[in-house]
């Protein structure tokens, strides 16, 4: 879903910015299993930043980075350094319905984006459908707990809005990703 206007400020800042690169990005490096991620897809890419750290942290030779929003594609090539314009592709696209083949990414990446979805379960099979046997998902996401505060009603309600069907507890997240890796999608 497309961010209200709230949100999308805080998406954009240059504070959000120095939290991926010097603390997402470098946690989940940690949790990476190969030295290097040659292809890789990000879902929900916002202005760019994550796609730049998949290139510089995991190795990547192309980063096909994805946002349903046009505006956030067209902002994430207008801040998109030079060095990376051959390596970085950014492409409109939801989440829910990836129009890439079956088992092309050797890792799928995103950064807080799984809950804006409007049915998390059909994001995490796409991820599935779309990682090659052995690749990887990266991503952090926020739990249902901590949701409440930005649902309808929520606190935070009036700066941001969640659909219900992108929250989720950790325990059933993780069944979902072994029921799709167990289902030979990997």
């Amino acid at each position: 879903m497309k961010l209200k206007l709230g949100e999308r400020l805080i998406t954009n800042n240059p504070l959000r910015a120095f939290i991926q690169r010097h603390v997402e990005g470098h946690m989940l490096r940690t949790m990476g299993s190969l030295k290097e991620y040659p292809l890789c897809l990000e879902i929900g890419c916002g202005r760019g930043i994550g796609a730049e750290i998949i290139v510089k942290q995991f190795g990547a030779k192309k980063v096909i980075a994805t946002d349903i929003d046009p505006e956030q594609i067209e902002r994430a090539k207008k801040n998109l350094k030079d060095d990376l314009k051959s390596i970085i592709e950014f492409k409109v696209a939801d989440a829910m319905a990836l129009d890439e083949p079956d088992e092309k990414f050797d890792a799928v990446f995103s950064f807080g984006v799984i809950h804006h979805t409007e049915d998390w379960r059909k994001a995490i099979k796409e991820i599935a459908r779309v990682l090659k046997e052995g690749g990887e998902f990266f991503f952090e996401e926020p739990l249902r707990n901590f949701m409440k505060f930005f649902v309808k009603g929520g606190l935070l309600s009036a700066v941001a809005e969640h659909p219900l069907g992108g929250i989720f507890e950790f325990a059933e997240f993780k069944s979902e990703l072994k029921k799709n890796n167990e289902e030979g999608i990997r």
